[in-house]
């Protein structure tokens, strides 16, 4: 089996690319890399920087990740700042910048790097935003809470528990992944790490 090292700690995302790619062979290997990330408007500039450093740490093919959600009205808003936007104006600040009904997405990106190749692969959610925050309010991920994905009556954070449909966005970047490995046929780590 194939392996590739997914530069994170976080286990629920782990646990999503070990899902999407299993199928594919490849065994996905989590390391927990503490990298600066510098701070731009160009998520794709962001998750390009992060997967050369990552990768000049560990020299291995491994793959970042990198969320962002968007307000289409506002392009590139918050984006890559969206982090920063919940901790500064909060879900009652970001609340003054759209209008019910408004649409908005998520995007995960992801970064696969090896010594020969970078492959930039995408997933989105669209949406629409709601003025009616949802009372299952997590302060962790507030958007969710506005958050209404298409196709849907109720907002992200009422649908999680229920479907897949939470982290959407990155199951889809997982799947844009997956295909890009095979369609290139990018080398993996064939021995043990």
């Amino acid at each position: 089996m194939n392996k590739l090292i997914f530069a994170t700690g976080n286990r629920a995302k782990l646990l999503d690319a070990s899902k999407a790619l299993s199928e594919l062979g490849i065994e996905i290997i989590g390391q927990k890399i503490e990298i600066e990330e510098i701070q731009s408007l160009d998520q794709e500039e962001i998750i390009m920087k992060k997967a050369k450093k990552a990768f000049e740490m560990v020299n291995l093919p491994l793959f970042v990740d990198d969320t962002g959600f968007y307000l289409d009205s506002y392009p590139q808003f918050p984006g890559t700042l969206t982090k920063y936007v919940n901790k500064t104006l909060g879900i009652n600040g970001l609340s003054k910048l759209f209008e019910e009904g408004q649409t908005a997405h998520f995007k995960t990106l992801l970064c696969l790097i090896t010594s020969d190749t970078v492959v930039i692969a995408e997933g989105k959610l669209s949406g629409k935003l709601t003025k009616k925050m949802s009372s299952n309010f997590n302060p962790d991920t507030p958007i969710n809470s506005i958050f209404v994905p298409e196709g849907y009556n109720k907002p992200l954070i009422d649908l999680i528990e229920n479907s897949n449909i939470g982290n959407l966005h990155r199951t889809r970047a997982f799947v844009d992944l997956g295909t890009k490995i095979k369609t290139l046929q990018i080398n993996l780590i064939n021995d043990s790490i």
